[in-house]
């Protein structure tokens, strides 16, 4: 049987992923449009300092397009590139692919929070937990730091695993990079403070919808993946609890691991996830990352299938 080229690209992006982890940054595509993000937002700043609000959110709207329009110039060029240079072709998108999604750096940081906590090491498992969450950690006891470690670890398994693999399985190269585009336009301008309150809307909006399916599909991979948990719990505590936390996409890969652990997740001010458990222990990071590394698994499994059922019949 003929080896689809999407699908062996894929296996080449996971393979230099789980041997390497994250490239040095210089060599990375994604700090390439983080960079772009950073210079282009100045100008917008700069551009709108003296401007109605209305003007701001125009100048965000704009930030968005540069920036998503160079991905998707880059992921054309790629299968440009691919048509003409097999080979060459598939290697460079598949380093560019591997860009879009962290599994080893995903699961290899929330180990070392798990690893110091089992050593009574808080201080620096606060100061690592930073690499994980965007909430401030100073203060954080060991039972914060385990909620903050498994719930970053479950909602970053759409970000960083889930919802890359499936845009590049629906729609390519280009579909993948437009993803991470957006994805990193969010975390870096996507917030509700007095500088990207405007600025930053459409990012922000966005990413929302382009995570809106995936955050929904998670669910039946990490359900899957739980089975060995407890998955009556898991899907009991997602239906109660998905809808608590403030973004519309978070609360579904959370709320299911709150459940399939029977823990407590709470991000203080904001939410509590399955109220009625205890509170995490550290040791149950690495269940959650089991969880995770299972639902993968069958994330790459269920992309093969359809692979082989739905898109090789039309070739």
């Amino acid at each position: 049987m003929e080896v689809q080229v999407p699908l062996l690209v894929l296996a080449i992006a996971i393979t230099i992923d789980i041997a390497f982890g994250e490239m040095p940054n210089t060599l990375h595509p994604v700090v390439w449009i983080g960079s772009l993000i950073q210079r282009t937002t100045i100008v917008c700043e700069r551009t709108t300092r003296k401007s109605q609000t209305s003007q701001k959110y125009l100048c965000g709207l704009a930030l968005a397009l540069i920036c998503i329009s160079c991905a998707a110039v880059t992921g054309i060029m790629l299968n440009v590139l691919t048509s003409q240079y097999p080979i060459a072709g598939i290697v460079v998108t598949a380093y560019f692919l591997k860009s879009t999604f962290s599994i080893r750096s995903l699961v290899s940081s929330s180990l070392l929070i798990c690893r110091e906590l089992s050593a009574n090491e808080i201080k620096s498992a606060r100061t690592d937990l930073i690499a994980l969450v965007s909430r401030d950690t100073r203060g954080f006891g060991e039972l914060q730091i385990a909620s903050a470690a498994i719930e970053s670890t479950a909602e970053n398994f759409v970000d960083s695993i889930l919802s890359p693999i499936l845009y590049f399985a629906l729609f390519g190269i280009p579909g993948a990079l437009v993803y991470k585009a957006i994805n990193t336009l969010d975390s870096m301008v996507g917030y509700k403070n007095e500088r990207f309150r405007e600025i930053g809307f459409v990012s922000a909006k966005l990413d929302d919808v382009v995570n809106w399916i995936p955050a929904r599909l998670s669910v039946i991979f990490i359900l899957l993946s739980s089975l060995w948990f407890s998955p009556q719990s898991a899907l009991r505590v997602c239906l109660r609890d998905h809808a608590l936390p403030a973004s519309p996409n978070s609360g579904y890969p959370m709320a299911i691991v709150a459940g399939a652990l029977r823990c407590r997740l709470e991000k203080p001010g904001s939410y509590v996830l399955g109220g009625e458990y205890p509170d995490p222990s550290g040791g149950q990071i690495r269940q959650v990352n089991r969880i995770i590394v299972g639902a993968t698994f069958l994330l790459v499994a269920a992309v093969v299938a359809w692979y082989q059922i739905c898109v090789t019949p039309f070739c």
